[in-house]
């Protein structure tokens, strides 16, 4: 069978069965809060492997890096023969490039095979032959058998990040990539990519929806069925009528009218903050920039010393163009994938801390977590405002015909019988008011900037449902999280290659040449800002743990503190000890 969805992952809980099964079961679950946890032992489903969290698999990551070093058309091809057969093979040299000689399994971007076979292969040769002539014959070509070695290394740290990839790869995913081009096609694959997919995940049609329904599958809940009980219900009425995801309403359908389901906040609260562009900062300048300077610093050195910046003769001039290429062109992927990694930590943080606020007064304005349903993320902003306005001025302009129809007509002709009376008022409910609705619940709706989303912890469900919603969000995009987590492991790893290289040649009495020297120097520099910057990153948003205990802890106390008052009644006593102790529960949970 074909893959059905747009990016193929295990299958989700509430979807492996008939669409009618799961809507009976789904209601049975939306009624009895408990059937938020556990939702496999309730709906006695006992597919348990299918749930494992995203495991780093060993062996795809080595076959991987094998596959990325060897060079293309020929060598990798063969190798991928030797290890999946020739049918298998096929498929996968032509599904990951190694050899793309059919269009079939590139139809979505048919103009990659032939950037791959004018550009891409013609590079990477280049490169590979200029890596082995520095190694054998580095005095005949002028350049420092170190500094070789270090763009060596950059190729493999840039492989082992694209082996990485596959290795957080499912079982399933695995074998749509050994797939006929119909089962797995270049969608797929850019969903999986943390540059071109995760980077902007609203870019890619339900990527969103089903990171965040695989999330639910991970941790065995159903955001469906827990609500929020607001403080306002103005804005519970209104966020309940908002236009959003069909799988993903504020009204349940079994929720009270000042209430909200737990899986809309979520929903929204991840669109907004994952939807953001990458801000142009001094990290991003840094990831922009760096790569050109890193592979011009060895050139311009020798250019201050008086040498020929690519050589003298053609071989010199093609080793060092070979280099030239590999630092730009591999530094630019480790530097892209740094930077997402630290782009990644702050989003989740953003949604962390909206998740925190909606639980300290005043709460979170409605403008600061509410997105367009068919928003796209920032890049495409500019032309979603434009094109909402001129849909809010159409939609006034018909609210107001509409309006004019049933107060304008001062003088009839003729008086309407009863039944055109009745027909003319259902029509006037189920037609003309509908622009008027439509209004009333977009983000261009009068009076929105005033209402916000706050929730009090001891009321009803409200401090069950928050931590369904945390560690819902903490377990959304698990597995890009892990990858980007190995990204920065990779970063480092080369900082401390790196630096062992640095120590050996100060210590040693091995050959080098002080521009290797100064080029490695500038070279770990500026990869320890990118380190150090995504470990900041990631120990603020192991920060939010504290800080959301503390939210809990904050509540008990305030709970202890009015049972110690000798007024209160007996009912609020036992209120208030059965408050406390939920709190004293779900904070031992909080992780």
């Amino acid at each position: 069978a074909g893959f059905t969805t747009a990016r193929p992952t295990r299958s989700v809980t509430l979807r492996r069965k008939s669409r009618q099964e799961e809507d009976e079961e789904t209601k049975k679950l939306l009624k009895n809060l408990s059937g938020a946890t556990s939702v496999r032992k309730h709906l006695e489903d006992e597919s348990g492997d299918m749930h494992l969290q995203n495991k780093f698999n060993k062996k795809e990551f080595f076959t991987s890096m094998a596959y990325e070093t060897l060079p293309p058309v020929i060598f990798s091809p063969l190798f991928a023969v030797l290890m999946e057969g020739p049918e298998r093979a096929y498929h996968l040299i032509n599904h990951r490039l190694f050899l793309p000689i059919d269009k079939s399994y590139q139809k979505g971007n048919p103009g990659i095979i032939i950037f791959w076979w004018i550009v891409f292969i013609p590079i990477l040769y280049i490169v590979q032959l200029s890596f082995w002539s520095v190694l054998l014959y580095s005095d005949e070509v002028g350049i420092d058998l170190w500094e070789g070695i270090l763009a060596i290394m950059t190729f493999l740290c840039r492989n082992m990040i694209l082996s990485i990839k596959y290795a957080y790869y499912s079982d399933e995913e695995l074998e749509g990539v050994r797939a006929p081009a119909p089962d797995w096609t270049d969608a797929h694959q850019t969903r999986k990519l943390i540059g071109a997919g995760w980077r902007f995940p609203l870019e890619h049609q339900g990527l969103v929806e089903e990171e965040l329904k695989l999330a639910q599958e991970l941790i065995d809940v159903h955001l469906g069925a827990p609500s929020f009980k607001l403080q306002s219900k103005e804005a519970a009425q209104f966020l309940r009528k908002y236009d959003c995801h069909e799988e993903f309403k504020a009204d349940n359908g079994h929720n009270e009218d000042d209430e909200v389901s737990a899986a809309f906040i979520v929903h929204q609260y991840v669109r907004k903050c994952f939807g953001n562009e990458i801000p142009f900062g001094f990290n991003a300048k840094i990831a922009n920039f760096a790569p050109l300077l890193t592979s011009l610093t060895p050139n311009i050195l020798r250019l201050s010393k008086g040498q020929w910046a690519f050589g003298e003769t053609h071989w010199q001039k093609a080793c060092h163009a070979g280099l030239f290429i590999s630092r730009f062109f591999f530094f630019a992927q480790l530097f892209l994938f740094g930077y997402i990694a630290v782009h990644d930590f702050m989003r989740r943080r953003a949604t962390m801390k909206l998740l925190g606020r909606m639980t300290t007064f005043p709460g979170v304005r409605l403008e600061e977590f509410l997105t367009k349903k068919d928003s796209k993320g920032e890049k495409k902003d500019a032309e979603l405002e434009k094109a909402a306005k001129k849909e809010a001025e159409k939609k006034a302009k018909e609210a107001k015909k509409a309006l004019g129809k049933v107060y304008a007509q001062e003088t009839p002709l003729d008086p309407p019988t009863e039944e055109q009376g009745e027909e003319d008022t259902t029509k006037m409910e189920e037609g003309s008011m509908e622009p008027i609705r439509s209004m009333l619940t977009s983000l261009d709706s009068p009076g929105i900037e005033n209402l916000r989303v706050y929730i009090d912890l001891r009321e009803g469900a409200n401090a069950f449902s928050w931590v369904l919603a945390r560690r819902a969000v903490k377990a959304f995009g698990s597995g890009y999280y892990s990858r980007v987590q190995a990204y920065i492991g990779v970063l480092f790893m080369w900082s401390v290659f790196a630096m062992i290289a640095l120590n050996l040649l100060f210590w040693s009495n091995q050959k080098h040449s002080s521009i290797t020297i100064t080029y490695l120097c500038f070279t770990v520099f500026l990869i320890t800002i990118c380190v150090l910057t995504a470990v900041s990153e990631a120990t603020k948003l192991q920060e939010m743990v504290t800080i959301h205990r503390m939210i809990l802890k904050n509540e008990i106390f305030a709970i202890d503190q009015t049972l110690s008052d000798n007024a209160l009644h007996e009912e609020s006593q036992k209120k208030g000890l059965r408050s406390a102790g939920r709190g004293r529960s779900l904070d031992e949970r909080l992780a």
